[in-house]
């Protein structure tokens, strides 16, 4: 296991790793933002100044074709028969859409940062499906083993951050002489000196408050999970081992006594999070959108691929805007020429408007006044600035229409662009569902956690109808694979109408109408006693035979025979 002095080396490491990248970081982040010359280079009167909101353009393009609208999941059996594919599904798939906005967090932040994380973390609360919160880290908020060339290779992974003085207190049961509390600054705001903040921005946060650095690592070796913390004990000793969950169910009434039944267990044994095959399971998932091929963990950014050619685009149109600004209407006019009130005329510019001057005889008025000469802007800047937006269009590997141009090309090279633009975008795609499916499997496998022996009613669509969902349920190794839309109104209604359009074919290829009936029924949720066979028409009666002599009984119809 690892000792207490083991895991203060490991964040010194990491935080002597991402001091040094704290500024790039901030110039990122600037970039986004549109806030390019904000205390750069000690500039602090940005009067003259102009930025372009090109970054944003950029991050918010990809994000577009990355979002996913209702992220879901299909689950496919254990190869073992254990567990229930269905049950697993409908509970991924309704957490899933719980986190929609973390997902697209943690997409923008991997698109701006070299990578990004989602930890789930578990919370109490009376409906079991609820258990398990989600938010998007940044990526010098997890410590990683940056030697492994996988992400399962590693030794351990950690996730350090602030908690209230207060919190720490009651979660890990310490003493507060025990704790050295510190303010709240943000680690993307610091300058590098302790306490020190280099943005202006308001955090929400009061001063006054006490904060305490908290260092979560999982030992994925020894399978421990470690709390330290370097303002307790001055980082000689651990400040908690293992975790909190809920097990089993809570009171409807916070403030009444729990009987034995509602109780929350520490789990001190070990990482309690594991599949059915017995591997630890860690709940932060990683997202890299472009990888450091000599440390893959590290992870690569996007906007700092073009960084050069987005300050070049911010200082040309800078130099711009000023050359613009010296295009001012300025005349030199011989001294005493205009009085007060012609001067003030000319200065005032109005449209129309007549000055008279008092001119000798056979004067010329050429002679006196003339424009003041401006240099032109050379035609080589505005070239150059398409040359760096091009450089910048051709880094993102995105094809002129998703970006919204009209270009003249014809319907083949329109699908071999788009064909072209997928090879990035849909690299991009491949990673975010594999976060999606990754979130799915880490919530059942926590979620089998936090159930223990209670069971919870769940309505499920047919053909499973209303069912009781257990452990056992959700222990099994699935398999689970993305998709949008999987589970709204949106998507069944496409299956109602493909379903209605088959029904016909169907009953021409030999299916029997009573189950097509039957399915319709389901699916459109209609009453069942639809779903009934309507009873047999009564049979008619037998005809008696006519006796010999009697004329024939009259036939229903006018016989063709004259009969």
């Amino acid at each position: 296991m690892l000792e207490p002095s083991h895991v203060q080396d490991i964040l010194q490491a990491h935080d002597a790793y991402w001091t040094g990248q704290r500024r790039r970081m901030q110039d990122l982040k600037r970039l986004y933002m549109t806030d390019f010359w904000a205390e750069k280079e000690g500039l602090l009167d940005r009067s003259g100044r102009t930025q372009v909101p090109k970054a944003y353009a950029v991050v918010e393009s990809y994000l577009g074709s990355l979002f996913a609208r209702n992220p879901a999941v299909v689950v496919t059996p254990d190869l073992r028969a254990r567990g229930n594919p269905e049950v697993a599904e409908a509970t991924s798939n309704q957490y899933l859409l719980t986190i929609r906005e973390q997902l697209e967090d943690a997409t923008r932040l991997a698109l701006i940062y070299p990578c990004s994380f989602i930890k789930m973390a578990p919370v109490e609360s009376v409906d079991p499906l609820k258990r398990v919160s989600s938010s998007a880290l940044a990526p010098w908020e997890v410590v990683l083993d940056v030697t492994a060339g996988s992400w399962s290779a590693q030794r351990y992974v950690g996730h350090v951050y602030l908690m209230p003085e207060d919190e720490a207190l009651e979660r890990y049961a310490v003493s507060a002489d025990q704790l050295r509390a510190r303010p709240y600054v943000k680690w993307i705001d610091q300058t590098g000196q302790a306490g020190q903040s280099a943005m202006t921005r308001d955090t929400g946060v009061d001063e006054t408050d006490k904060w305490v650095r908290v260092f979560e690592v999982y030992d994925l070796q020894e399978d421990h999970l470690l709390v330290w913390s370097e303002d307790y004990a001055n980082g000689q000793e651990f400040l908690f081992e293992g975790i909190r969950v809920q097990v089993g169910a809570l009171p409807p009434d916070p403030d009444e006594e729990s009987p034995e039944d509602f109780e929350v267990e520490h789990v001190t044994t070990g990482i309690p999070f594991k599949t059915a095959s017995g591997r630890p399971v860690v709940p932060i998932i990683p997202l890299y959108l472009s990888r450091d091929p000599d440390t893959p963990l590290r992870g690569y950014s996007l906007l700092d691929r073009s960084y050069d050619q987005f300050e070049e685009l911010n200082i040309l149109r800078t130099y711009q805007s000023r050359g613009v600004r010296r295009m001012a209407r300025q005349w030199m006019v011989r001294a005493g020429f205009f009085d007060d009130t012609a001067a003030a005329k000319v200065a005032e510019g109005r449209d129309g408007e007549f000055i008279e001057v008092d001119l000798p005889p056979g004067a010329a008025l050429e002679g006196n006044i003339l424009p003041v000469p401006n240099a032109p802007i050379p035609a080589d800047i505005p070239l150059y600035a398409q040359t760096v937006t091009a450089d910048i269009n051709d880094a993102g590997l995105m094809a002129p229409f998703t970006r919204g141009e009209v270009t003249n090309t014809t319907a083949t090279e329109q699908r071999l662009l788009a064909d072209y633009t997928s090879s990035e975008v849909g690299r991009m795609a491949r990673s975010r569902d594999e976060v999606v499916t990754a979130v799915a499997r880490t919530f059942n496998i926590m979620l089998a956690i936090m159930l223990g022996d209670e069971a919870e009613p769940l309505a499920l669509p047919n053909p499973v109808g209303p069912t009781m969902l257990s452990a056992d349920d959700l222990t099994g190794d699935f398999g689970y694979w993305a998709q949008d839309a999987g589970s709204t109104p949106m998507s069944d209604d496409i299956k109602r109408q493909s379903l209605e359009r088959l029904a016909p074919l169907l009953i021409q290829l030999g299916a029997d109408p009573a189950q097509v009936r039957d399915e319709l029924v389901r699916t459109y949720d209609l009453p069942m006693a639809l779903a009934e066979a309507p009873p047999p028409p009564p049979a008619p009666p037998l005809e008696e035979a006519p006796v010999d002599g009697a004329p024939p009984a009259a036939l229903p119809f006018p016989s063709p025979f004259g009969v």
